[in-house]
């Protein structure tokens, strides 16, 4: 699990900010499932709709995939099965399953603030999915938003929720409409950063 978390200290800048920002650092990863069995997509784009994504979206990103190492850690193979299990009534992923394995870094700086990814409130494409908390560390903000099944993404928010500690995590659907606030330096002589990881899954009949 300690090489897992040591993984954000090697993420790559996010080529695709539209805003001129230089505050994100990510990999990212596809993994398919077949015959219960998870096995890694190389080469893998990622695409957002401009609906859900209006700064960033309505191109196909490829951003610098997952390490080696990580796309073989057991931890990761474990995490995703045990993230499928709770979104779903199955005990075990089935067939016909993409599952994006996203590892974010937001970071804020003296008088620039880090901005989440996708920006605004929004619903996401996929069919389900789970983001966990690998830490925080000299921030302010970073707040979940939560707007519930079907609202109106401009009336108050249902939920509101800070995570703080080591893998605090939340999980949804398509359907459910939130937000994240931006990040500000604690301390301003000290950069701060926001560390997550989410994984989404999509059956693949919806990919066309």
């Amino acid at each position: 699990m300690e090489s897992f978390r040591r993984d954000w200290e090697h993420l790559e800048p996010d080529p695709y900010m539209a805003d001129g920002g230089s505050y994100r650092f990510r990999r990212y990863g596809l993994f398919q499932s077949s015959a219960g069995q998870l096995s890694h997509v190389t080469g893998a784009t990622f695409f957002q709709s401009v609906d859900t994504n209006p700064l960033n979206g309505g191109e196909r990103r490829h951003f610098a995939p997952l390490a080696a190492d990580t796309v073989n850690n057991p931890f990761l193979h474990e995490l995703i099965r045990f993230d499928f299990a709770q979104l779903t009534s199955g005990t075990h992923i089935e067939d016909n399953w993409l599952i994006g394995v996203h590892q974010i870094r937001i970071c804020a700086t003296s008088g620039v603030s880090g901005h989440p990814t996708p920006e605004g409130v929004h619903r996401d494409d996929e069919t389900y999915t789970a983001q966990h908390l690998i830490a925080r560390h000299n921030i302010a903000g970073g707040i979940n938003h939560f707007y519930g099944s079907g609202s109106d993404p401009t009336t108050h928010p249902e939920a509101v929720w800070e995570q703080t500690s080591y893998f605090d995590s939340y999980y949804f659907d398509r359907s459910i409409w939130h937000s994240v606030s931006p990040i500000a330096c604690r301390t301003p002589d000290n950069a701060g950063h926001r560390d997550v990881i989410l994984i989404d899954f999509v059956n693949s009949s919806e990919v066309h």
